[in-house]
């Protein structure tokens, strides 16, 4: 079985898409399956997540679309068994499906959360543009649809997805030696990308109703993206003038696990995700999430590790006052159970024999994989 895996950036800076793309990959070959990732270069002060051998980068699509060539002449030149495009909008997903039915060849689109209605409502007249000439007739020509969870099934089929659409979470790379959070102080946090969609503006007023900064606790917001934005973050926090709210920019690496190691609970009030990788990376290290209803994470409240509630300023500020006042041995107790949840269902190899179940069914036929549905 050889497998290519599409997307237009496997770059740091791209966030949960590129690294679950590659944990992805590097679990399917731990398994014996022979996968690539076909890619672009990264821009110019950013850097691919991985050199690794089975990761072909292109010159990078210089505009919107990310149109190249070569990306095309990549795939027409190779032979492999089944595609899989991650992410849509983009020339790679496109020619990736237009390639594959040429060739005759089974392919899988994950649309990663971009076609959820908030989503959609961004660029919204280009959008329904580029569904209406290609987006649909590919999804719907596809051997199946991958969704990270069973909201986002549900939108791909609101909008007239009839493929079988598989739905396996993103998996989670957990590492042999995993530092467990052990904040020296009471700390609440943010990670993630800095952009209106994630409502960060929230937590600075929940923090301020709250009236936090008169404690020794401290709000984190860790990431960087729109400019803007974060202007308007920065001058909420001087307009309520909270003093114990730190901005850490873009952090990767070592200093992004520092970072998030040294929280007390992280808060994730977006609207919506379609998964949102930052949750259980914090519950493999016992920090227990409270995180909102737009995300797919009721087991947080089924699981008992952490807190999945209502989207407005005042149910996240009574959630942070319950939780900054419990027992630091149920606080512990809640990233346990956060931990075993994730090591049992979202590790890198508990995933990818799920991907693998998948691919055997659409080569080869059999049994229908339970998380595979039809419409």
């Amino acid at each position: 079985m050889k497998i290519l895996h599409t997307i237009s950036s496997l770059s740091i800076n791209a966030g949960g898409p590129s690294q679950s793309v590659f944990y992805t990959v590097e679990g399917l070959r731990a398994q014996g399956i022979d996968a690539d990732i076909l890619t672009y270069q990264s821009d110019l002060g950013d850097k691919l997540i991985s050199k690794k051998d089975f990761i072909s980068a292109l010159p990078n699509g210089k505009t919107s679309f990310a149109f190249s060539s070569e990306y095309k002449f990549y795939l027409e030149n190779h032979i492999y068994n089944l595609y899989h495009a991650q992410a849509i909008w983009q020339y790679p997903s496109y020619i990736t499906a237009k390639v594959a039915r040429k060739k005759k060849t089974p392919y899988v689109i994950t649309p990663r959360g971009m076609l959820y209605p908030q989503a959609l409502s961004y660029s919204k007249l280009k959008k329904r543009f580029f569904l209406k000439l290609f987006l649909l007739n590919d999804l719907n020509k596809a051997s199946a649809v991958h969704a990270t969870c069973i909201e986002e099934m549900q939108h791909l089929r609101n909008l007239g997805i009839k493929s079988p659409i598989a739905v396996i979470p993103n998996p989670v790379n957990i590492p042999e030696t995993i530092t467990i959070s052990n904040p020296d102080k009471l700390r609440l946090g943010y990670l993630g990308r800095v952009h209106p969609r994630k409502n960060i503006e929230r937590l600075l007023y929940a923090w301020d109703k709250l009236n936090l900064d008169k404690t020794d606790a401290e709000l984190v917001i860790i990431g960087d993206d729109d400019k803007q934005y974060m202007n308007f973050l920065k001058a909420e926090q001087t307009r309520l003038k909270l003093k114990k709210v730190i901005f850490t920019g873009f952090l990767s690496g070592e200093a992004k696990d520092s970072a998030l190691n040294s929280l007390s609970y992280l808060v994730v009030p977006s609207d919506f995700e379609n998964f949102g990788m930052i949750i259980p990376e914090a519950l493999i290290k016992g920090i227990p999430v409270i995180a909102s209803k737009g995300t797919p994470w009721e087991e947080l409240n089924t699981h008992y590790c952490g807190w999945w509630v209502n989207n407005d300023v005042g149910t996240l500020a009574t959630t942070i006052e319950t939780a900054i006042h419990i027992q630091k041995s149920r606080r512990q107790e809640m990233g346990e159970n956060g931990r075993r949840l994730v090591l049992e269902n979202y590790s890198v190899e508990v995933v990818t024999k799920k991907m693998i179940r998948l691919y055997e069914w659409i080569l080869n036929g059999g049994e229908k994989p339970e998380f595979l549905y039809f419409s």
